[in-house]
């Protein structure tokens, strides 16, 4: 690790240790996390993202599926405390779906083990001779052991097998999907509640490696620098965030309620066709509540419990059950590939998750594959003989276990769908969409934030690295509380592109603390746009305090500190401006990028050239001198002059210019 020296201090959530494993060797040893470190980056996403740069930054043209790309799993100081919802972790590495940085983030249990066991991050690279899994427990040396047995299985099977074999423990796992390497495959962890890191490919990096699963047998507590003010917050945000309107919507329907919030800007049939209100019926939520739910489960410490659980009780998937259901299934599984019927949804949900599948991407590439076929682009001889109708759901489950495990058709659908548009031929190339390579449905007129952020996400088409929700909903008290009482008229509109650039800047600074100090979105943003207390940097900054013991000044530059060293290593992968914007036909939509208060906003304050390249001077300024000179080496480094960061914030209320060493 490149680290400058610091003095050694306490550390209050902090455990203080990253795990270091190599699969090859196979050894494993235990290093100090350096305090400039702790000090520069915090931890979870943050502190991943550098871990990750310190490790590749020799190599950073290696094959994602290479045993020399690490993957790392790191949690926050918060995982683990009494404080609410403190139970996300990150997953990093470079990722197989698009070739660049790569990163993905869930809660649960596991997280909050690992901790208990004494670790922060885990860095893993090599490959193992074998099958193998990763084994943690609080006060042994970890060890590298036989999984021979659970090769094969399925997300739920091998965690059973697991629970037998070693007792009650927490698992990070991988399927078949993972397996055999498809490029969006997921690792699942958790018993009580199952988590999701997908998107990325993560799951494929595990299954390069020989990797079936981590276990992680942790207890004990993870000390805190002022318990009793740490029990005070808690019970502060634990109250705030039950009685929050949000809250009772998410505990009633988890991320489900997305689908209806958001019906006017959804198209189906790969986005050919507007969602119309009979479609949407088809999906109206009591018929879930009422024909399916189950129950429901949450994290460590959550009061929230927005995971469904639910079971088919009749009909053709009857005894099906599952406690993984998301929007992104109901949406990418259900309407986007013409399934309009819950019974049907919920089983191909239930047979993506077993496979540890990436829902969204899954769903896309097989929406891409039926649009072609529609086109006569892509002819039965292509396709084994298959008629790929809309809505055919024993052609998308008989697809499904085929991509999987990489036969027939399915190793085409196994790929990216930047990868698969061409390998189904240049005609198909156009109704590909993606963004980066990954794949995410937005419309580029009905939000401008987010059509904004899901384009300069570092990880691809995404919806959650810099959710910009502040301008989408209109939130006048938030976006003062960022830019001060002289708000550009139209910042607020969502249709509108005026001053976007920089809430998307602001708003991904704000979800790298988030997911640096290992809490939940979803209370936040329920309370947030629901209820008090809105919930800004202070306020998390007070969560730091209470929990480390130690200032929360330096936040904002931590997660921009961040947020540069994942763009930087975009940069040395040669992304620019052009690959910044989605790609695929825009069904007549004009993409806003290109107007005032967009994708050059965006670059003004992000300190980035008019090109999309880091400039030395916020590098510099950050401390990045390191990552400035790799850049330089390669002709990526801009010398454009941008404005300080100091500069970009002297009118917020949040992160007042004269305090912005001293909140």
């Amino acid at each position: 690790m490149n680290s400058q020296p610091a003095e050694k201090r306490e550390l209050f959530g902090w455990r203080g240790k990253v795990l270091v494993v190599d699969l090859s060797q196979p050894k494993i040893t235990e290093e100090e996390l350096p305090e400039y470190y702790l000090e520069k980056y915090i931890g979870g996403s943050g502190l991943n993202a550098r871990l990750f740069y310190d490790h590749i930054r020799a190599n950073p043209d290696i094959d994602p599926c290479a045993p020399g790309n690490p993957i790392i799993f790191g949690c926050g100081p918060l995982v683990g405390t009494p404080f609410p919802t403190g139970s996300r972790f990150t997953v990093t590495s470079k990722s197989p779906l698009t070739g660049i940085f790569g990163d993905t983030n869930a809660g649960g249990f596991f997280p909050v083990r690992l901790k208990q066991a004494g670790y922060d991050h885990i860095v893993i690279k090599g490959k193992a001779k074998k099958p193998v899994a990763l084994l943690i427990e609080t006060g042994k040396p970890a060890e590298i052991v036989d999984a021979s047995d659970f090769w094969g299985l399925d997300i739920y099977e091998t965690d059973d097998k697991i629970q037998k074999k070693y007792g009650a423990c927490e698992t990070a796992r991988i399927g078949p999907a993972g397996e055999n390497l498809v490029k969006y495959a997921n690792i699942l962890s958790g018993r009580t509640r199952t988590s999701t890191n997908g998107r990325t490919g993560m799951g494929c990096v595990m299954g390069s490696k020989n990797l079936k699963a981590i276990i992680v047998k942790g207890s004990g507590t993870v000390p805190v620098a002022d318990p009793a003010a740490v029990d005070e917050l808690s019970n502060f945000y634990r109250k705030a965030w039950i009685k929050s309107p949000g809250t009772a919507l998410k505990k009633e329907y988890g991320t489900l309620t997305n689908f209806a919030q958001i019906s006017e800007s959804i198209r189906i049939k790969n986005e050919q066709e507007p969602l119309t209100e009979e479609q949407l019926e088809k999906y109206d939520l009591e018929i879930f509540t009422n024909k399916f739910k189950s129950g429901q489960a949450a994290c460590y410490k959550c009061p929230i419990a927005c995971t469904q659980k639910w079971q088919i009780r009749g009909g053709k998937y009857k005894g099906d059950k599952g406690d993984k259901i998301e929007y992104g299934h109901m949406l990418n599984l259900g309407a986007l590939i013409g399934i309009f019927d819950f019974a049907e949804m919920l089983h191909l949900s239930d047979v993506c998750n077993r496979m540890g599948m990436d829902c969204i991407q899954f769903g896309y590439n097989m929406a891409i594959t039926m649009e072609c076929f529609q086109r006569g682009i892509l002819k039965k001889e292509q396709t084994e003989g298959l008629d790929i109708k809309w809505g055919d759901v024993d052609l998308i489950e008989g697809l499904m276990r085929k991509t999987a495990k990489r036969e027939g058709f399915g190793d085409i659908l196994a790929e990216g769908a930047r990868e698969m548009a061409e390998r189904i031929g240049p005609e198909a190339v156009p109704y590909g969409f993606h963004t980066k390579g990954m794949s995410f449905p937005f419309s580029c007129t009905f939000a401008l934030p987010m059509s904004l952020a899901s384009s300069v996400a570092t990880r691809g088409g995404d919806h959650l690295k810099g959710h910009p929700f502040a301008a989408i909903i209109g939130h006048e008290e938030m976006l003062e509380k960022m830019f001060g009482k002289d708000l550009p008229e139209g910042i607020a509109d969502h249709t509108s592109p005026v001053a976007k650039g920089r809430v998307v800047w602001w708003q991904e600074n704000y979800k790298m603390i988030l997911d640096c100090l290992g809490i939940c979105f979803l209370p936040v943003i329920n309370s947030n746009v629901w209820s008090d207390p809105l919930i800004m940097i202070r306020e998390m900054g007070e969560m730091y305090r209470t929990i480390t013991g130690r200032g929360p000044s330096g936040l904002f530059d931590s997660a921009e500190r961040a947020c540069q060293v994942e763009r930087g290593f975009n940069a040395l992968m040669g992304l620019t401006r052009k690959d910044d914007t989605r790609k695929g036909t825009m069904r007549g939509e004009k993409n806003p990028l290109n107007e005032s208060g967009m994708l050059d906003e965006y670059y003004l304050y992000r300190g980035c050239s008019n090109d999309g390249l880091p400039t030395r001077k916020r590098l510099e300024d950050l401390g990045l001198s390191d990552l400035a000179e790799d850049l330089e080496k390669c002709g990526r480094l801009s010398e454009e002059k941008r404005p300080e960061i100091k500069e970009l914030i002297k009118d917020s209320k949040d992160i007042p210019a004269e305090s912005y060493e001293s909140l």
